[in-house]
């Protein structure tokens, strides 16, 4: 059986086992038990990921959210657009090394009452993102266009994480993806 590995933070943990049943049959899909927050913790953390994970055919993974949060207005974003570029660069470096198809997704968005997160910022990080991972042939999954048509419907009263709505039809979009390249 195939496998699939599956790397990004709490919106990754929530469709997770959408998209574990819906690839039942095909591949056998894993993600880490931890939160894999912005992209510079993905890249402390990917060798071990990689590790207990065992050689995957395809890895479909996000950072970014945390990437752009604004723990105030006065400190800005977390992670520079300049460094969060050069950290995804590493990782796709890690991640390539074990052979399997990567396959990026955007970030999803979030309400425009979230306090904490922009879409005007997630659109240029996910810009850059698409940018770079164009330019190293690696598909794109855009689920924030597919969150964008519906934020009231897909996005939680929280205003960043999925609604059970949002949660089926990331689970669905990212199962799809991942048939193309089993």
């Amino acid at each position: 059986m195939k496998k699939v590995m599956l790397i990004g933070d709490s919106i990754r943990m929530s469709y997770q086992a959408a998209v574990r049943k819906r690839l039942a049959d095909v591949a056998e899909v894993w993600g880490p038990d931890d939160n894999c927050r912005f992209v510079k913790y993905t890249l402390w953390n990917v060798a071990a990921w990689l590790n207990q994970c065992g050689q995957p055919d395809v890895i479909h993974w996000n950072n970014g959210i945390w990437d752009v949060y604004r723990q105030n207005q006065e400190m800005g974003i977390f992670t520079s657009l300049e460094e969060y570029a050069a950290d995804l660069k590493r990782v796709l470096r890690e991640l390539r090394r074990t052979g399997a198809q990567v396959i990026w997704a955007t970030t999803t968005p979030v309400k425009p009452e979230c306090l904490t997160c922009r879409n005007e910022d997630i659109a240029k990080y996910n810009a850059e993102a698409v940018r770079i991972m164009t330019a190293e042939q690696v598909a794109t999954n855009d689920l924030n266009c597919l969150l964008m048509a519906d934020l009231n419907g897909f996005i939680s009263q929280d205003n960043v994480h999925l609604s059970e709505a949002g949660v089926e039809a990331c689970g669905e979009a990212v199962a799809r993806m991942i048939l193309k390249y089993l």
